[in-house]
C-alpha cells in the first residue's frame, strides 16, 4: 500500500520592526500571541541611522526582544537583525519576502506629525506586504474581525486577508462599508437607487469572502457615514481592524490616507493595512 504524502504547512514568515518603545513592546506581545496559535518564524530587525551611534543600545534591545520570544515559546524560530539604513525605506526593503511585518504605534503621540514624517502610517502606507501596526497597551481579546469597504478595488486584498484571519482565529467577520456621497433629495426612489449601489458592492464583497472561508460567519454594516467614524464604531469590540490601500504613500492614499491618518494610532485594536494586489 502507497502511503498518502505529509501535507505541507506554510509557515509563516513574521517581521518585527522594533525599537524598544511601548508600541514595539506590545507589537511584541502580539507577534508572541500569534506564534502561539499558528506555525510562525519571526525575525526582529531594528533599524539603526548611520549617522547617529545608536548600534550598541540597538544590540541590546534585539537581545531582549530574543529572550522575550524565547521564554513564551522556546521551540519558536527567531532571528536578530540590526540594519543601518534611513526610515521607512530600510524596514519595508527587509520586509519585501515577509509574510507580515508588525510594527507598534505609541498612542499617546500626535498622529498628525507630518513635516517629521510620521513613522507608523508612513511604513503601513508603503510597505508591499500586509502590516499589522499594534498600539501601546494592546492586550488579547476576541471579537470579531473587523475589514473596511472601499468603494473602489483597493480593498479587495484585505477582504481577502481579513476572510483567512476570521477563519483561522475562529472568529465571524465584520465588512463595513460606509459613504459621504450627496444622497440626492429630490425623491424617495432616487435615494433608494443610491443605497442599492452601495448594498450591490457589499454583496459582491460578501461573495469575495464566501469564495475563500465558505462556512464564515458574516456580519454587514452599511451606513452613509464617514468612513473613519464608522469604523472607530465597530473597533470598540473587535479583536482585529483591516484595511486597503493603494500603496502610494500617505500623501496619496485616497481612502486609506484618511482613514488611516484618523484610526492609526488612536484605536486600542491592532490595525492590519494589506497593499492591493496581493
Amino acid at each position: 500500500m502507497t502511503p498518502s504524502p505529509e501535507r505541507t504547512v506554510t509557515m509563516e514568515r513574521i517581521l518585527l520592526g522594533y525599537d524598544a518603545s511601548d508600541g514595539a513592546d506590545a507589537a511584541l506581545d502580539w507577534v508572541t500571541d500569534r506564534a502561539l496559535s499558528r506555525r510562525a518564524r519571526v525575525e526582529v530587525v531594528i533599524v539603526t541611522n548611520p549617522f547617529l551611534q545608536d548600534q550598541p543600545r540597538a544590540e541590546d534591545d534585539l537581545a531582549r526582544a530574543e529572550h522575550r520570544l524565547r521564554a513564551a515559546n522556546p521551540t519558536l524560530p527567531i532571528e536578530t537583525e540590526r540594519i543601518d539604513g534611513l526610515m521607512p525605506r530600510a524596514l519595508t526593503d527587509a520586509a519585501a519576502d515577509a509574510d507580515l511585518l508588525v510594527i507598534g504605534v505609541d498612542t499617546d503621540s500626535s498622529i498628525r506629525e507630518a513635516l517629521h514624517g510620521w513613522m507608523s502610517l508612513r511604513v503601513s502606507a508603503t510597505a508591499t506586504v500586509p502590516t499589522c501596526i499594534v498600539p501601546s497597551g494592546w492586550s488579547e481579546k476576541s471579537g470579531p474581525i473587523t475589514v473596511g469597504l472601499a468603494s473602489d478595488p483597493s480593498s479587495d486584498a484585505a477582504l481577502t486577508f481579513a476572510a483567512s484571519e476570521s477563519a483561522a482565529a475562529g472568529e465571524s467577520l465584520r465588512i463595513v462599508h460606509a459613504w459621504l456621497g450627496p444622497i440626492p433629495a429630490t425623491t424617495v426612489s432616487s435615494q433608494r437607487d443610491v443605497r442599492t449601489q452601495h448594498m450591490q458592492l457589499m454583496d459582491r464583497a460578501v461573495e469575495r469572502v464566501q469564495g475563500v472561508a465558505p462556512d464564515l460567519a458574516v456580519d454587514r454594516v452599511l451606513i452613509h457615514d464617514n468612513a473613519a467614524s464608522a469604523l472607530s464604531i465597530a473597533a470598540s469590540d473587535s479583536s482585529l481592524m483591516v484595511l486597503g490601500t493603494h500603496g502610494r504613500g500617505v500623501l496619496a492614499g485616497g481612502f486609506f490616507g484618511s482613514v488611516g491618518q484618523d484610526l492609526i494610532g488612536r484605536l486600542e485594536v491592532p490595525i492590519i493595512v494589506v497593499p492591493s494586489g496581493r
